[in-house]
């Protein structure tokens, strides 16, 4: 799988760095090994940051890096903040990092930057480069996201709509949410959001049951992550085994992807995470070996919809976790 986004990023190396002359060699890389650390906000029990790590890993083996991955067990802006600083004290030649909340996490970044350690941010916080200079963000627009899983979910008649967030302060959850809610009040759909703690699949489970036990009228479900998606869909297929509640999700993995296949959910977001670990060390290594910067300030790897058409051709790599 590796090989194919080796594919992609060189198709597209051409439109995103300014490329040396033909004239130039590249710079040699030294005999020192390159050492890249990535901090993430990725819960430990989240299978979404499992496929970034293996893509960064991947991406690290292939160009011969030591490379560093760690986040936090919870959701956790004060450990996270720590865990950078701590990061950066050691001097890696180069800094991947997400960022859900910049104001928690503005300190330590601008502590990194002040270091002249180069910065590439992931999957939230693209904001951050109004402030501090990084090198690209890769990732999705959290917004038009949540705008197009409004349109999606449109196609399915719901009239109203419980929006799942399992990471309340997450700046990304909250720009999905926000472009998600605003295309369905337009169009007259009802959407309430009911908070759930990440961590207690079974505590998800009876609160969404709650929910939609006092509120017979609700015909749609979307989770804004696969750590609120998947305990509704085994409680689904409990409560509602004639599929009369249309559940979509951001992400994906395999259990959401069965769940794709038996009808109880409509459709996933997928936002590519495997890209969102790997072109960050092939675009660090670039740079810091052949000082290529990227021409543009944001790399966009999705979102593009999963359903019932395509899903069966993920589901294998998704197992492989390179999906």
């Amino acid at each position: 799988m590796r090989y194919m986004y080796k594919f992609f990023y060189l198709t597209v190396i051409g439109f995103i760095l300014v490329s040396c002359s033909n004239s130039e060699k590249p710079i040699n890389k030294s005999e020192k090994k390159i050492t890249i650390k990535m901090v993430t906000h990725g819960q430990a029990t989240d299978p979404f940051w499992s496929v970034v790590s293996n893509g960064a890993k991947d991406a690290a083996e292939d160009l011969g890096i030591a490379f560093h991955y760690q986040s936090p067990q919870n959701f956790d802006m004060v450990t996270m903040s720590q865990m950078i600083d701590a990061v950066v004290a050691t001097e890696p030649d180069g800094l991947i990092l997400s960022v859900p909340d910049i104001p928690a996490l503005r300190k330590s970044i601008v502590s990194a930057s002040k270091k002249n350690i180069p910065i590439i941010v992931i999957n939230s916080g693209s904001e951050i480069m109004e402030e501090v200079d990084i090198l690209t963000y890769v990732g999705q627009s959290e917004y038009e996201a949540g705008i197009k899983a409004g349109e999606e979910m449109l196609k399915t008649g719901v009239n109203n709509v419980l929006c799942i967030n399992h990471e309340i302060g997450n700046i990304s959850l909250d720009q999905r949410e926000q472009g998600f809610r605003e295309i369905l009040i337009e169009n007259n759909v009802d959407v309430k959001t009911v908070p759930i703690d990440a961590s207690d699949p079974s505590e998800t489970r009876e609160i969404v049951r709650a929910f939609l036990s006092s509120n017979k009228g609700v015909d749609g479900i979307l989770a804004l992550g696969p750590l609120g998606a998947i305990p509704i869909v085994s409680l689904l297929k409990d409560i509602d085994p004639q599929k009369k509640i249309s559940m979509a999700t951001f992400d994906f993995t395999p259990e959401i992807i069965d769940g794709i296949l038996d009808g109880h959910i409509v459709f996933a977001l997928d936002q590519q995470q495997y890209l969102q670990g790997y072109l960050p060390i092939v675009l660090m290594d670039l740079y810091i070996t052949n000082k290529n910067t990227p021409a543009y300030k944001k790399l966009e790897t999705g979102p593009s919809i999963i359903n019932i058409e395509n899903a069966q051709d993920v589901l294998a790599l998704s197992k492989k976790g390179s999906r």
